[in-house]
């Protein structure tokens, strides 16, 4: 009966934990007026995140526009803090960290970590990047609005 009611508790405990985790799953444009960007690329004019989260598997696709091109990546990671590889140049790993995830990706002369959370609602959402590499080590956090259905 005690293994029995352990393992209901444990169960119980683990949906609630489950139950705690945000959703980050919209398209985000990127407010420039909030952001800080100690490194900003030549000419970026825009940025697009569009995010689709189910659990812990996600998939992250970033546009960056620049006039009139656009430069995008995107790949897919797990939030199960296992280290992978991600887009085969990369390593990394994608955790849970309270109400945020955290990212990170390195290789050789390469880190970058991101924390991903809410802002002050769930419209707002902000990537807290720390960048260690070539062209430049930076500190960017980028805000982004929700983009609201047409």
């Amino acid at each position: 009966m005690k293994i029995l009611m352990l393992v209901l508790g444990l169960f119980i405990y683990q949906i609630q934990i489950d139950a705690q985790k945000n959703n980050f799953t919209g398209t985000w444009i990127l407010n420039l007026e909030k952001s800080k960007l100690e490194h900003k690329p030549d000419g970026l004019t825009s940025s697009v995140f569009v995010i689709k989260q189910d659990g812990d598997k996600l998939k992250l696709t970033r546009y960056h526009i620049f006039g009139e091109k656009k430069r995008k990546i995107s790949f897919k990671m797990t939030a199960d803090g296992k280290t992978r590889k991600v887009k085969l140049l990369f390593n990394g790993k994608l955790e849970w960290r309270e109400n945020s995830l955290l990212a990170t990706l390195w290789r050789k002369n390469f880190l970058n970590v991101v924390s991903y959370r809410f802002g002050d609602n769930q419209n707002e959402f902000i990537a807290d990047e720390v960048y260690t590499g070539n062209p430049q080590n930076h500190h960017n956090v980028w805000v982004f609005d929700r983009e609201m259905s047409k």
